[in-house]
């Protein structure tokens, strides 16, 4: 016999779906116990035996006439009670008219006290009929739940043999379950969803979890698998137990995919930018569980980065030609540790520019994301005594600190430059350290410029920022203002006369410099204000 109502998230009925469905007929009065009347009932038993506790292993709703409690007092019958809780026993449903006219309050109370619903039956109903229904449904479930379980896991070890990768995974599980599936990182990214439109539908189904599994690699916590509401509002049969049958198949393909590493990498970022306190022997350990290769001559490059939407930057990084990253979005910004092989000897690669580099040479595949190069770290050379964790968070935090200054310095220049280095940005701090009476004065070198923009939309500071940023070549200026070199030479001279002298003198050019970087920074911080 199978149930009326549809299935419930276990292979176990409740009891009040069995008092609903099966023992209606018996008039039953619930007396304790009240609040565990959706506790899933595992068995239906009948017995006379006082002496049952023992046989029982818990889950149990046994059903009896009271006979084995005639003439024992009322501390003997209260001491029944009690034992059957500590056995487990889902519930205890007397029928009364045969032994009791009602039944015992000592029964009653002792269920209260242990919360074990206590039930009265004031009908006859034959016991062998409700036990042979109930467990026939049970068992009925639980064939069904092996065999949907059975499915699952099969085309999800299919999934693995073809190397399909983790979405076509998450896809097979919400088609069983008819209902979307989510996967997050422990580090809360959204790994990869099925059956959701977009990616804010995907975090309503978080929120609104009807139910989620764990995924575990090597013992570890990695990332959650959730399952939301179906569209039919309706019970989802057997959702936690598969969830926990797809939780291993799925582990493996994040492993494979990655995905693993990441997570570990997550949590290793998030750990330094939050200024944990780290062994350097851990360190290393860490960093090698993330991926990121800490042999030597290998030199550890932070950076920070930071788009409209977290994940374009995270998008950005991820792209980028290096050997290993590990990276981490933290209140929006994305934070990196890069690998970059050291390679002495004279014309060897900066490890800086190298990140810098790569990053750049997405092109337009980096979007609207702005990045900060740090400065590289030697994990075994960092010099006496020194703390390598705190090097490593502190350049961290300074790059997510600079980001700012890197937007304002992109928006001064206007060339759509979007990569910076920690060590240029070093001015930009200065500047922001600077007494205001000297910030003033340095405004002051290039305040006629400022002026004459301002009256005729000239771009004379930029002209004047990007040349100077260039060296003073006529022919890369030229090129990154998207002008030809006899109108940059007709704008030189004209900031010239402007200002009354040459602004590219080696003897003004470094005041110069800062005094364009000081207007840039004003302009920026106004017009985020507003």
């Amino acid at each position: 016999m199978t149930l009326d109502r549809p299935p419930t998230d276990t292979a176990t009925p409740t009891l009040r779906e069995i008092l609903d469905d099966h023992l209606a007929v018996a008039e039953p009065r619930v007396l304790s116990g009240h609040e565990r009347l959706d506790a899933p009932v595992r068995w239906v038993h009948s017995s006379e035996i006082y002496e049952i506790g023992p046989l029982l292993t818990g889950g149990e709703l046994l059903l009896t006439t009271g006979l084995g409690l005639r003439g024992l007092d009322a501390g003997t019958r209260k001491h029944y009670v009690q034992d059957l809780s500590q056995r487990g026993v889902a519930a205890v449903a007397i029928e009364v008219g045969r032994t009791f006219e009602a039944v015992p309050e000592e029964m009653v109370r002792a269920g209260s006290a242990v919360r074990l619903p206590i039930i009265e039956l004031r009908a006859v109903v034959p016991f062998i009929d409700v036990c042979r229904a109930v467990n026939t449904a049970i068992a009925a479930r639980e064939v069904d739940e092996l065999r949907v379980r059975s499915t699952l896991v099969e085309s999800l070890h299919d999934d693995l043999a073809a190397g399909a990768g983790v979405a076509p995974m998450l896809g097979h599980v919400a088609e069983t379950l008819h209902a979307p599936v989510v996967l997050v990182s422990t580090s809360g990214a959204l790994l990869s969803a099925h059956g959701v439109d977009d990616d804010s539908a995907a975090w309503r189904v978080v929120d609104r979890a009807v139910s989620e599994a764990t995924v575990h690699s090597k013992g570890r916590p990695i990332a959650r698998l959730i399952v939301g509401e179906r569209t039919d509002a309706g019970p989802i049969p057997f959702a936690q137990s598969l969830l926990r049958a797809a939780a291993g198949p799925v582990a493996v393909g994040l492993t494979r995919t990655g995905v693993r590493g990441s997570a570990l990498a997550a949590r290793l970022v998030e750990d330094l930018v939050d200024g944990r306190p780290m062994r350097p022997a851990d360190l290393r350990a860490r960093l090698a569980a993330a991926g990121v290769s800490v042999g030597a001559p290998t030199v550890v490059v932070p950076l920070a980065a930071e788009a409209p939407d977290p994940r374009m930057a995270d998008a950005a990084v991820a792209g980028a030609e290096l050997d290993s990253v590990a990276r981490s979005i933290v209140d929006a910004t994305v934070y990196a540790l890069a690998a970059v092989p050291a390679g002495g000897g004279e014309g060897a690669t900066d490890p800086v520019d190298r990140v810098a580099s790569s990053l750049t040479r997405q092109g337009n595949r980096i979007g609207r994301t702005t990045v900060v190069v740090g400065n590289p770290c030697v994990i075994d050379d960092v010099g006496p005594g020194a703390d390598v964790a705190s090097v490593l968070s502190a350049s961290l935090r300074r790059c997510g600190r600079q980001l700012g200054l890197a937007a304002s310095t992109a928006a001064g220049l206007g060339t759509g430059r979007r990569v910076f280095t920690s060590r240029e940005l070093l001015v930009d701090e200065a500047i922001g350290a600077l007494d205001p009476a000297l910030r003033t004065e340095l405004r002051s070198l290039v305040e006629p410029l400022v002026a004459a923009d301002g009256r005729s939309s000239s771009d004379l500071v930029r002209t004047l920022a990007v040349h100077l940023a260039h060296g003073c070549s006529a022919t890369r200026s030229a090129a990154a203002l998207h002008i030809g070199r006899q109108s940059l030479y007709q704008r030189l001279e004209r900031i010239r006369t402007v200002l009354g002298f040459d602004p590219t003198d080696p003897a003004v050019y470094a005041s110069t410099m800062l005094a364009l970087r000081s207007v840039t920074r004003e302009v920026h911080q106004v017009a985020h204000q507003l």
